[in-house]
C-alpha cells in the first residue's frame, strides 16, 4: 500500500510513529527489523529525536499500514475488544457506496456494524445514531461500548481520534469538507484541550452524556459523489487520507468549488448562480475571486472534466463510450472533440501514448 503524496505541511509529531512501533513491540515484533524493512530515509527511534519534532506523513502511514498488517487489524489503533479483521472496512465501504444521501450511508453503515458485532456474540449496538433537532443541525452519536471497558485509552483521545477519522470518511463520501458546529465528549476537559479543538476545529463540550458531533443538518441531505471505482483508490490511501491527509481541508476557493461539484460529474454542473449561492457570495463577486486566478466558470468546468477524464482514461478496464458517460457528455463525438482540445489528442491516441510510456518504464 502506498500513500499519496504529501503535501508540504503533511508531518505529524513522532511521537505518533514510535507509539505505532511500540504497538507492534509488545506483539512481539521487533521495531528495529521492522524500520529496516521500510527503508525510510528518517529514524524514528533516534534518542536524541525530540518526540514533538515532525516526521513526513508519508512515512507515518508507511510505519501505521505495516504495523496494521502484521496486526492483522483493521481497528485503526481503538484498542477494540477483538481484531477487527482484514476487509471489514473494505466491506463496510462496499455496503454503503451505493447510498442516495450521506444520511443513508450512517444508517446501513451503523447496521453494518451492528451485524458484525451480533455475529461475534458482542453486545447490540444502535442502529440510528443520527437524530435531526429540527433547528438546522443534526447529531451524530458515537457508540463507544465496542471499546474495552478498562482500555487505559477509553478516554477522549480515542473518542476524538475516532469523530476525525469518521468525519473525514463522510467529507469523502460527498465530496466537500464537513464543518462541525460541536462536538460533545462524556469525558472531562484535559489540561490542554487546543489539540482537540485543533483536529475538530469547532467547540468542545466535555463531561456530556454522550460522545457526538453536532453538524449541519444539510449535509445528511448530501448525495454520495463516489463509484466504486473511485472506492478502491480511496481504499489503497486510506490509512493516509483518513489519518493525516489535508486534502479534504482545502480552503481554497478553487477546492471548494470541486467540493460541491463531486466527482458525480454525469450530472449537470450547477449554474454559476447555483455554485455563487452555495459559496454564499453574489455571482459578481464570484467572477471577481475566479479572474484572480486567471480563470472563468466556463474554463474551471472544462479543467475539472479533463481532470477526471485523465483519470478514468487511466483505469483501461473504463470503455472510452463509459468515460463519456461519467463525464456527462451525451455522445462520445462531443468527447473526442473536447479531449482534443484539452489535450490535443483523441481519448484512444492518449491512452495509446500512455500505453507505450508504461511498457517504456517497465523495461527500464
Amino acid at each position: 500500500m502506498r500513500p499519496k503524496t504529501a503535501h508540504r505541511n503533511d508531518y505529524v509529531p513522532l511521537k505518533y510513529a514510535r507509539t505505532m512501533l511500540r504497538v507492534a513491540e509488545a506483539q512481539g515484533y521487533d521495531p528495529s527489523t521492522l524500520l529496516r524493512s521500510l527503508n525510510l530515509p528518517q529514524n524514528p527511534l533516534d534518542p536524541n529525536a525530540d518526540p514533538d519534532s515532525p516526521i513526513d506523513a508519508r512515512y507515518y502511514t508507511l510505519i501505521y499500514s505495516r504495523v496494521m498488517w502484521l496486526l492483522q487489524d483493521e481497528s485503526f489503533g481503538l484498542n477494540l475488544q477483538r481484531p477487527t479483521p482484514t476487509g471489514t472496512f473494505r466491506m463496510m465501504c462496499m455496503c454503503i457506496i451505493h447510498c442516495t444521501t450521506l444520511e443513508n450511508a450512517l444508517h446501513r453503515a451503523a447496521e453494518f456494524m451492528a451485524f458484525c458485532r451480533n455475529i461475534t456474540g458482542l453486545s447490540p449496538v444502535s442502529t440510528r445514531p443520527i437524530k435531526r433537532t429540527g433547528n438546522g443541525r443534526a447529531t451524530y452519536t458515537f457508540n463507544t461500548t465496542y471499546l474495552l471497558e478498562d482500555a487505559p485509552s477509553l478516554d477522549n483521545d480515542t473518542v476524538v481520534h475516532c469523530m476525525a477519522i469518521w468525519r473525514r470518511l463522510c467529507s469523502w463520501l460527498i465530496g466537500r469538507h464537513i464543518q462541525l458546529h460541536e462536538v460533545r465528549l462524556k469525558g472531562p476537559e484535559p489540561s490542554d484541550a487546543s489539540y482537540f479543538e485543533q483536529i475538530l476545529g469547532c467547540d468542545i463540550y466535555y463531561e456530556q452524556l454522550e460522545n457526538a458531533f453536532v453538524l449541519p443538518e444539510h449535509y445528511l441531505d448530501c448525495p454520495l459523489v463516489h463509484t466504486e471505482d473511485s472506492l478502491r483508490e480511496f481504499l489503497r490511501d486510506a490509512p493516509y487520507y483518513l489519518m493525516v491527509s489535508t486534502d479534504d481541508e482545502d480552503t481554497s476557493l478553487i477546492a471548494q468549488m470541486k467540493r460541491i461539484v463531486g466527482n458525480d460529474l454525469s450530472r449537470d454542473f450547477p449554474s454559476v448562480v447555483a455554485m455563487a449561492e452555495q459559496l454564499n457570495m453574489s455571482v459578481r463577486t464570484l467572477r471577481r475571486r475566479l479572474k484572480e486566478y486567471d480563470t472563468t466558470y466556463q474554463e474551471f468546468k472544462d479543467n475539472l472534466r479533463k481532470e477526471h477524464a485523465i483519470r478514468w482514461l487511466n483505469q483501461p478496464e473504463l470503455k472510452i463510450n463509459a468515460v463519456s458517460a461519467l463525464l456527462g457528455f451525451d455522445e462520445p463525438s462531443a468527447f473526442h472533440r473536447s479531449f482534443k482540445k484539452w489535450t490535443g489528442m483523441t481519448p484512444g491516441e492518449y491512452r495509446a501514448s500512455r500505453k507505450k510510456q508504461m511498457s517504456r518504464k517497465e523495461t527500464e
